[in-house]
């Protein structure tokens, strides 16, 4: 389970635009629990204008239960943000998303995702914030998930995002746009804790890591993946508010 411990306010004094200017960071107290500083918890009044708030949290790896793939597309069909969200035993949800650390007034470009422009940032934050800011304030295109995985296999996947968090902080990487990315990245966890994980072409193009899944059997597939994707697509009608049960509220009709 997750407990929150303390809220932090943001860093005014940073170089780095308003939603990267904490970076989540980890403190093991045993094998089984864990302290992650820094998770982010924004609100949004518009995509320009975040209300900051980070808290600490402590978990238990025991706790976890499931784990859900989050594509969220803002264009076509072939490029998406990928990221997964891991699911505890008393309902609560915690996302962690893997992208670009840009400065203030840094934009975001593909091409200058080849040049080593912005370090690489795995963000840890809430669902209202993850999730929320891309259904309900920018309008794209999200589907959820739930991945077709044991709760020993989310359970590793989700120390493996942790150990690699730390590594990161240590030890800072450049974000690739090809090499070293959202999808990329989920790919080498999924392949330590996961034989179905191997190598394809959809890992380039992100957008189609749903039916990658599907096809190695990472997902239901008692349905035709076309119809699976339809029920699976989340639409601001079916939440309109992102409140204190968002996490629910979303899974409500799957």
């Amino acid at each position: 389970m997750i407990m929150q411990i303390k809220g932090h306010n943001d860093d005014k004094g940073a170089p780095w635009l308003e939603e990267y200017s904490q970076v989540a960071s980890i403190e093991w107290k045993d094998s089984d629990n864990v302290h992650i500083h820094h998770v982010r918890n924004f609100s949004y009044r518009d995509d320009s204008h975040p209300i900051p708030n980070w808290y600490d949290c402590q978990c238990k790896l025991s706790d976890i239960i499931a784990t859900d793939l989050v594509i969220s597309y803002w264009a076509g069909s072939a490029i998406a943000h990928v990221f997964l969200s891991f699911g505890f035993n008393n309902g609560q949800w915690l996302a962690i998303s893997i992208e670009t650390r840009r400065r203030q007034n840094q934009p975001w470009s593909a091409f200058g995702g080849f040049l080593k422009n912005y370090p690489l940032v795995y963000v840890v934050a809430d669902e209202r914030d993850l999730i929320g800011v891309r259904a309900n304030i920018r309008k794209e295109r999200i589907y959820l998930y739930p991945l077709n995985i044991t709760r020993e296999q989310s359970r590793d996947l989700f120390r493996s995002y942790l150990l690699r968090i730390k590594k990161v902080n240590l030890h800072p990487e450049w974000y690739n746009t090809l090499l070293n990315n959202c999808t990329s990245n989920i790919f080498h966890h999924g392949k330590s804790v996961s034989t179905a994980v191997k190598y394809d072409w959809r890992i380039l193009l992100s957008g189609y890591a749903d039916r990658y899944c599907y096809n190695n059997n990472l997902l239901e597939n008692s349905l035709p993946f076309e119809v699976l994707k339809k029920r699976s697509r989340l639409k601001e009608s079916d939440v309109p508010i992102i409140g204190s049960t968002y996490s629910q509220d979303i899974r409500r009709n799957r």
